[in-house]
């Protein structure tokens, strides 16, 4: 299955959030499915973390591999 991740989801799985449903980090943390992710979200948080808004114990850089 294919999956396009907003960015709210990709915030809240990499920083391990209990917003994030169980049923939902298993789709994502399932190596079967391949999950995308839109240039428009790196952008946006990147943004977000230069205003101070947003902040990841390691760099964003990290995340976005």
């Amino acid at each position: 299955m294919r999956f396009l991740l907003d960015t709210h989801t990709f915030i809240w799985f990499v920083t391990d959030s209990p917003k994030l449903s169980l049923s939902a980090k298993a789709l994502i943390e399932d190596e079967y499915n391949e999950k995308l992710f839109s240039t428009a979200s790196i952008w946006e948080m990147a943004i977000k973390h230069s205003l101070g808004k947003l902040r990841f114990d390691l760099p964003l850089q990290t995340f976005v591999k």
